[in-house]
């Protein structure tokens, strides 16, 4: 099981509401925790398609950037 920190970070609130509806969290916890591992796994994605360019097989555009 993953080590847990309680820690103090200031939030834009408007922000941390709209991504607790948009990933129907219940709680800001959950909200952040969700929030960082879709940003990793979206990370994670990118590189592996990278990684099939290079290999020449297939086309990336980057709709994020």
């Amino acid at each position: 099981m993953a080590t847990k920190r309680r820690t103090s970070v200031l939030l834009n609130e408007e922000l941390l509401r709209k991504a607790r509806k948009t990933l129907k969290a219940s709680s800001n916890t959950e909200a952040i925790t969700r929030a960082l591992r879709e940003t990793l796994a979206n990370r994670e994605i990118e590189t592996a398609l990278k990684d099939l360019i290079r290999k020449g097989k297939g086309r990336f555009v980057d709709v994020y950037r």
